[in-house]
Order: structure tokens, then sequence, then C-alpha cells
């Protein structure tokens, strides 16, 4: 009787574990991060001599590491440095000589995104010295060709003379003021954003471009006006890989004649251009990997919205020891998948996270049901945007997959075959 009644425990005892733990389960699933990451501290402080020092910078969330590349800018730049990173931690290792009684910019751009894409709370700039701070002074009023604009914020770059970055500001107020500034001549672009889009529209508008000479303290006002009849001009240009260039244009273009690339030393070598994408106000240039410190830009015939050409610009750039070993990434892809299409000739959009070589993209268009094979056009490519179109009427009522296989320049590949299947359906 004591065994029977030592087994019913045992049994209860054992069902309320298994009870219990039948109750435990992982997640499976839960409300999308829509949370932006911050910068919580950097180290060290503020105005600090930087030289011979890292910069620790403390994120309040893990950040997709491949996009401190062309979210970071650092100016006078610093071309010799490391990332290296501690979950949300980053160390930036400062591996050359700072420039003496400088002013060192660090900005923290908005194209820092954490590992679900999330952007930056905000843009981020911290000053540094190297030996005694600067401190010029540019400051003034904000003056509004249309008073109803004076309530508007005022979206405010400051650059160097050679339309290199060096911080942006949103201002609120009717006056403005940049501190701590080199003993340098700077520009400023300045407009306001009345659509939202994060551009300047031409003519839409109110606008400003000053250049500014190099003194201790200088007041002068930004004029905000919609009339705009300044040539286009080069914003900045930054290396991103050791074979991706970056330039920014100071107002959305519509063409160039001519594009050149040459390194700064006296033997002025060319550096070959693989290819090159113009998007609205900037151009994204694929190149031989750089083999030299500096390189300088020539653009001939920029042409803005406006048709206000620049004959010929320069730029210099630092070149980037860092080759490129991050995957490419399909951003988007057309008709979406599980989606219809009305027609049986469509055309098939895929967007690209960088610049593919149409040599180094392969697609398959397959009916499902039948496994036949449906040969492709590549309608433009050569580009992180790519077009295609079945050489051959589609049937109705019937499901196709697409199948994609890419690697970029430096053979970074798809993680895996990337596919997408859509229906025909022509009512």
């Amino acid at each position: 009787m004591k065994m029977r009644f030592r087994e019913l425990l045992c049994l209860f005892i054992f069902t309320l574990i298994l009870n219990s733990c039948g109750h435990r389960k992982n997640p499976t699933g839960g409300e999308k991060d829509t949370i932006n990451p911050e910068i919580i501290s950097i180290t060290p402080d503020e105005f600090s001599n930087l030289a011979k020092r890292n910069i620790e910078v403390v994120f309040s969330k893990p950040i997709e590491r491949s996009t401190i590349y062309s979210g970071l800018y650092i100016y006078p730049p610093i071309q010799k440095k490391k990332f290296k990173w501690d979950k949300n931690i980053l160390t930036i290792r400062i591996m050359e000589e700072l420039e003496e009684d400088t002013n060192y910019f660090v900005t923290f751009t908005t194209r820092i995104k954490c590992e679900h894409g999330n952007e930056l709370d905000q843009e981020y700039t911290f000053i540094y010295s190297s030996g005694n701070l600067s401190e010029n002074r540019i400051s003034g009023r904000i003056v509004f060709e249309d008073p109803e604009d004076s309530n508007l914020p005022v979206k405010c770059t400051l650059m160097a003379a050679d339309s290199t970055f060096i911080l942006s500001r949103k201002i609120t107020a009717s006056t403005f003021a940049f501190e701590n500034l080199n003993n340098i001549e700077h520009i400023i672009e300045a407009y306001c954003d009345k659509n939202k889009n994060n551009k300047y529209e031409y003519g839409k508008e109110p606008y400003c471009y000053l250049q500014i000479p190099a003194e201790k303290s200088i007041s002068i006002d930004l004029e905000m006006t919609y009339s705009d009849t300044l040539n286009p001009e080069l914003k900045s240009a930054k290396a991103i890989w050791n074979n991706q260039i970056e330039i920014i244009f100071s107002e959305v273009v519509s063409g160039l004649q001519d594009l050149s690339l040459h390194s700064t030393d006296s033997i002025s070598k060319p550096l070959q251009i693989i290819t090159q994408v113009l998007k609205e106000d900037r151009i994204m240039i694929l190149t031989e990997p750089m083999d030299s410190l500096k390189y300088e830009a020539r653009i001939i015939g920029l042409t803005d919205k406006k048709n206000n050409t620049a004959d010929t610009l320069f730029i210099v750039l630092n070149s980037n020891v860092l080759i490129d070993s991050i995957p490419p990434k399909i951003i988007s892809i057309e008709p979406r998948n599980g989606g219809t299409v009305p027609t049986d000739e469509p055309v098939i959009k895929i967007t690209f996270s960088e610049i593919i070589l149409i040599d180094n993209f392969t697609a398959k268009l397959i009916e499902a049901e039948s496994s036949q094979k449906i040969p492709l056009q590549v309608i433009s490519g050569h580009s992180d945007y790519f077009e295609l179109k079945p050489r051959q009427k589609l049937t109705n009522y019937t499901t196709y997959n697409i199948s994609i296989e890419v690697k970029d320049q430096n053979g970074n590949k798809l993680p895996k075959t990337n596919t997408s299947s859509f229906i025909v359906i022509i009512r």
C-alpha cells in the first residue's frame, strides 16, 4: 500500500513538472523594433586634447557595423584609423600624428543604423583639439525673403573651402553661431526643408550659400531666398572603400559631361573608373583599387535641374585602405514576393545595397508548374538598380519564380540565392 502511494505521488509530481514546462515557450514574435539608437557617452570629453588618444563611443543598442563607414565624418580627415567593437561600444583607434593646434570635428550622422535598421536618433558632432583649441567664430541673423517662412527650421551645413563636410545643424532661432572653428575659409549652405524630404528643392524652398573668409570672429546674415542662379558645386568627396568613392553636390543635378580621377602627387596617375551612378545630389564611383594617398576628382559640365552648368570643378579626397568585405543585399524587388502583375510582359525591378556589375549578376525566371526557364533581357544595370524583362510573353494565371545570384566587385556574394515569386493575372 505504501509502495502504491509513493508511485502515485511520484506520478503527480512528474505531471506537475511536465505541465509547468509545457507552458514555457520561447518568444515567437513581437512588436517590430522602432526605437532609434542614441549615443549615451563618448570618451574623452568634448574639447579635450585628442593627440595620442582613442575615441570610445557607447551606443544605446548594437549598431550595424558597416554603417559606420558611410555615417561617420571626421574633419580634418584622419586617414589611418581602426574601428574596434565590443557589443554596443565602438573604439576609434587613431594611428597617425594629428595636425598641430587644430580642432577636429567628429560627426555621427543618421546614416548610422542599429541592427534592426533604425537610424541614429539625431546627428551628433563632438569637437576635439590637437594642441591649442581654436576659437574662431561665425555668427549672424537669419533673414527670410518670405516672412511666412520665419517659423521654419533651417538646415545649415558648414564646410571647408574645398566643400569638405565639417558639421550640420538644424536652427530654429532667428540667429545662428558656429564656434570653436579652425582659422580657415568656410562655406555655409542653408535651406528650409518645406516638403520634409531631406533635400533642397530648387525654386520651392528658401536657400542660402555663402563663402566665409578666415577671420577670428565674423558676423554675417543668412539671407534665405528663392532665387538661385548659382552653378552647382562639389560639396564633399569621400572614399567609402579602397575602390568606391562618393561625391556629393550642393544640389540635385541632372547630369555631367566628364569625370576623371588622378593622384595628387607629381606623377598624377589616373585612377581607372569602372562605372559611376548619378543619383540626385550625389554620384557613386566604382574604381580600380587606390594606390595613392590622395586623389583629385575633376568634373566637367555639371548641370543642375535649372540648366545652370559649372564648366570645370575640382575636389581632393583622401584614399581609403579598407577593402569592402560586406556582402551585397537586395533592398527591394518588384513585383513583390507573392504579388500579382496585370501584364504578360512585366518589368522586374531590383535595387541592391551597392553597385553591381552586369557580369556579376545572374537572374533566372522559371515557370513554377512546368519548370520552364524563361530567358531574361537586362534593360538597365551596371548600377545598384537593375531592370529586367522576359524575352517572351508570360502565361496568364501562372506563377513564376525569380532567383537572383550576385557578387560585388570584391567578390562578396549574397548570403544565399534570393528567390521571389509572382503571378500573372490579366483580367
